[in-house]
């Protein structure tokens, strides 16, 4: 066989060898990421929400992704279709639980919070409903409640648990001068330890949490009640709360399915207790 004859077989065989590469190459599609799940989950229930996916192991193929949102904006983002499910502090309204199904979780308690040097010890919702709302702006207005003027401490607007504080004492959604707005239970309470004009409110267990590490704080009894998350459950108290589980209505799927099952079981109810929250009677 001539030189020339050889040289023509190599290209032709190099030829096909590229060719037959090539042709596999696109006949055999990359493989595509998993579809990222995406957990909205409010400020009272974040901590909840990265454990549970944490305990499901969830996160480690990298297709969960815990949004910290508002409890508004959290139940939005599910009817919109930009997020999976969501961990909220609230009820749904009627109009909210036709497009969602909901799962109460467990119960939750605010409590009116002031400084320790604060001669306050109780309220009822009437007054409660005149401080917030600026009807009453000084302490002297109060009887023996002190003097100077009334430094409200509430939580920023689509807030569930501002949600559920306004609705509870039907406070308008105009915030009137005066009042300071915060996003979360830690923030109110390092104010209200550190400014004795102060009152908000916050989650039992996260009042519990700064009386433990020595924060300048005391509850205010409300309406004569002074009630933790586990007796929300049995008295009549207006800042008790649910924490809810929402996704759309249908049958859940994938990772959505999987802590739907994990929230319903006992390990779930465990979490639930360990995020300070009392669980749902079964």
């Amino acid at each position: 066989m001539t030189m020339p004859l050889l040289r023509r077989l190599a290209t032709i065989l190099s030829f096909s060898i590229a060719a037959a590469a090539t042709g596999a190459s696109a006949s055999t599609p990359a493989a595509k990421p998993p579809p990222e799940t995406r957990l909205v989950a409010s400020p009272t229930t974040i901590a909840m929400a990265r454990e549970l996916v944490a305990s499901l192991q969830l996160s480690r193929s990298g297709t969960v992704r815990v949004v910290p949102a508002g409890s508004d904006s959290a139940i939005d983002d599910v009817r919109a279709g930009r997020a999976d499910a969501a961990l909220i502090a609230r009820s749904l309204t009627a109009e909210e639980a036709q497009s969602l199904h909901a799962i109460t979780l467990a119960s939750d308690s605010l409590l009116l919070i002031v400084n320790e040097r604060s001669p306050l010890h109780e309220l009822d919702s009437a007054t409660t409903r005149r401080i917030f709302s600026r009807e009453v702006s000084d302490w002297k207005q109060l009887g023996d409640a002190g003097t100077g003027s009334i430094v409200p401490v509430t939580r920023r607007a689509g807030d569930g648990t501002r949600t559920t504080f306004d609705n509870a004492f039907g406070i308008g959604r105009v915030i009137p001068s005066g009042i300071v707005e915060l996003a979360t239970n830690r923030a109110a309470v390092l104010y209200v330890a550190a400014d004795p004009q102060a009152i908000g409110y916050v989650s039992a267990d996260a009042y519990e949490d700064a009386r433990r590490r020595g924060l300048r704080i005391r509850a205010l009894r409300l309406d004569g009640q002074l009630p933790g998350a586990t007796e929300c459950r049995r008295v009549s108290y207006p800042l008790c709360r649910p924490i809810v589980f929402v996704r759309p209505i249908g049958k859940p799927v994938g990772d959505v399915e999987q802590m739907e099952r994990f929230l319903r079981s006992a390990a779930g109810s465990a979490l639930i207790e360990r995020s300070g929250f009392a669980g749902a009677p079964q």
